[in-house]
C-alpha cells in the first residue's frame, strides 16, 4: 500500500529514485532524451511568455488550481498504440484505449504526472476556464454517467459548459477519438483537498486523482 504521505512512490521513477537512495546505485532516466524526441516527433515548439493566439487560459482561483499548462497538438492520427506500449500498460493492469489516452497513462506511471488530452475542435470556444462548479451544473463524464456537480467540485470548462472533472474525469462530448485531428494536452496541479472531496462526493476514484489527492511534484 501506497501511504498518503509518499506520492512520489506513484510512479516508476520514484520508486527508482527510492532505491537509488536507499542502495546507493545511480539513477538512470531517459527524461531528458524522451523530451527531445518528442518534440522532433510531434514537430512541437515551446515558447515562454508568449500567448498563445489560439487559446485563452484563465484560472478563477489559484489555490484551487496553483499550475496549469496546455499545449496544442494539431493533425494527429489517431489509431491503437505500438505493441511495446500496449504490453508495459497491460503489465501494470492499464486498458490499451488507443496512441494518444495511452502515451498521457505512459507519461502518469512513468513520472506520477496525470496527463489529459481534449478533443480541441470539441472545445465550446477559444478558452479553458478552471473554475468551482455551478450549482446543479451536470456532466456526462467519458464512463457513460451524468455527474450532478456543485460549488466544491473543480471543473475544467469552455466557454458555455464543463468539458472535464478537474483532476478527476474527463467529459463525453471532448474525449479523443478515431476521429480527433487536433488536441489539447492539459499538463496541470491542482489543490489534494478539493480533489480528494469531490472524489468522494461523486463515487470516483481514477489513477489522476489518486495521485492529485495526494499531491503531485511540481518540478515534475
Amino acid at each position: 500500500e501506497i501511504t498518503s504521505n509518499r506520492p512520489d512512490w506513484l510512479s516508476v521513477l520514484g520508486i527508482a529514485r527510492e532505491i537509488a537512495a536507499i542502495t546507493g546505485a545511480k539513477l538512470k532516466t531517459n527524461k531528458r532524451n524522451l523530451l527531445d524526441y518528442g518534440s522532433r516527433r510531434l514537430n512541437v515548439g515551446y515558447s515562454h511568455g508568449v500567448e498563445n493566439p489560439f487559446l485563452k487560459i484563465e484560472i478563477e482561483d489559484k489555490n484551487d488550481c496553483p499550475l496549469y499548462t496546455a499545449k496544442i497538438i494539431r493533425d494527429v492520427k489517431v489509431g491503437p498504440s505500438p505493441d511495446w506500449l500496449k504490453k508495459r500498460l497491460e503489465l501494470i493492469g492499464c486498458r490499451s484505449v488507443n496512441n494518444v489516452v495511452d502515451v498521457t497513462n505512459y507519461v502518469l506511471f512513468t513520472y506520477g504526472q496525470p496527463l489529459h488530452a481534449f478533443d480541441l475542435d470539441k472545445l465550446n470556444g477559444n478558452e479553458i476556464i478552471v473554475r468551482r462548479a455551478k450549482a446543479s451544473e451536470k456532466l456526462l463524464t467519458i464512463d457513460g454517467k451524468v455527474r450532478l456537480l456543485d460549488q466544491n467540485i473543480l471543473v475544467i470548462a469552455g466557454q458555455q459548459s464543463a468539458v472535464a472533472i478537474a483532476g478527476i474525469i474527463g467529459g463525453k462530448y471532448t474525449e479523443v477519438t478515431e476521429n480527433t485531428k487536433n488536441i489539447l494536452l492539459e499538463s496541470a496541479i491542482f489543490n489534494p483537498i478539493i480533489i480528494r472531496r469531490g472524489r468522494q462526493k461523486l463515487g470516483i476514484q481514477t489513477d489522476s486523482s489518486y495521485r492529485f489527492e495526494r499531491g503531485v511534484d511540481f518540478e515534475t
